[in-house]
């Protein structure tokens, strides 16, 4: 089978390898749609650890061709969406209900290989079926949906608070959306992109800019960048909350005043990755709630990824999320 295999930090190559064989316990999917995310990008140019050598890909969903003998709820032909991020079940972090610790992660595209190829073998408990109303290329948005909604769940937002959100990509743009349906008074969305600030007014954003003198009870950094992170703790309100949730380069140091926290009652939380939201956010996308048909801008064959890649690079205007389907 054809996959992209990032050989080595700069290098990915579309090559032939050997089709995977299901486990057990695992189905093996043909892969139909699979995202292009920021992390591929950092794993690519060696701004995150990854496994090396591995197939990328983490955003996606496909057919099952193949089940394991004990695999039960799953059979040839139901349509699919993958959760990467597949828990051992076992060590000390699983057994306290916090699986986005886990000291055994599997995470698909990053330390086994992933969905930038023609199959995949994914074990059943990572396996989601797909709604009938929902396509494979929106249900490829079902792993950012629902670390996105992780993050609203850390946020804890009440009804009637406000929220900047720093950064207008695709997280952003569906953060936007799950803000306004947790019942935020005020959201205010911050990129440089006009596009991308008409687009998060069209999904419930209240104000739009480059930049805000408001303060409001909750920021979540969207954008993944030393700066932003501490734009996030200056825009934030005394006994507010700070998420970082953007994906900083390993290693990157951010720098802000101790006091500010100290005075400002200031609440600082990581979100990371997904716990128990997948499903949730399958719902989310099948009922309509969270629409993320516009955020798709281009769509490739597998051949193309390099072109994937460099329009993540360059972020050209209008370029939001690009689709790869092997």
């Amino acid at each position: 089978m054809k996959a992209a295999v990032l050989e080595k930090i700069g290098q990915i190559k579309i090559k032939d390898v050997t089709k995977p064989v299901p486990e057990s316990d695992e189905v093996l999917i043909k892969i139909k749609a699979c995202g292009l995310c920021g992390t591929d990008v950092k794993l690519y140019k060696g701004e995150y650890t990854a496994r090396i050598p591995v197939i990328l890909g983490h955003e996606f969903s496909g057919e099952v061709v193949e089940v394991g003998k004990d695999v039960k709820n799953f059979r040839v032909g139901d349509k699919i969406a993958v959760d990467p991020n597949e828990s051992c079940g076992v060590c000390e972090y699983c057994r306290d209900s916090r699986p986005t610790f886990c000291s055994n992660l599997s995470a698909y595209g990053v330390l086994r290989d992933g969905g930038f190829a023609e199959y995949c073998v994914i074990g059943e408990k990572g396996t989601y079926k797909i709604p009938d109303n929902l396509s494979f290329e929106e249900s490829s948005f079902t792993e950012a949906v629902s670390c996105a909604l992780h993050a609203i769940d850390r946020a804890d937002i009440r009804l009637g608070e406000s929220v900047i959100i720093i950064g207008g990509g695709i997280q952003g743009q569906i953060l936007t959306q799950l803000c306004k349906l947790q019942g935020a008074e005020q959201i205010i969305m911050l990129t440089r992109s006009k596009e991308k600030q008409e687009l998060a007014k069209r999904f419930g954003a209240t104000f739009a800019d480059i930049k805000t003198n408001k303060k409001t009870d909750i920021v979540i950094e969207a954008v993944g960048s030393p700066e932003t992170v501490e734009l996030a703790i200056q825009l934030t309100k005394r006994g507010g909350k700070v998420i970082i949730f953007g994906f900083t380069s390993e290693g990157k140091k951010a720098n802000f005043l101790p006091f500010d926290v100290l005075y400002k009652e200031l609440t600082i939380m990581g979100s990371w990755v997904n716990p128990y939201t997948f499903d949730r956010a399958l719902k989310l996308l099948s009922s309509g709630k969270v629409d993320v048909k516009p955020l798709i801008t281009k769509v490739l064959k597998l051949k193309n990824l390099m072109e994937g890649f460099e329009l993540m690079t360059k972020k050209p205007k209008g370029f939001l999320k690009a689709i790869i389907k092997p």
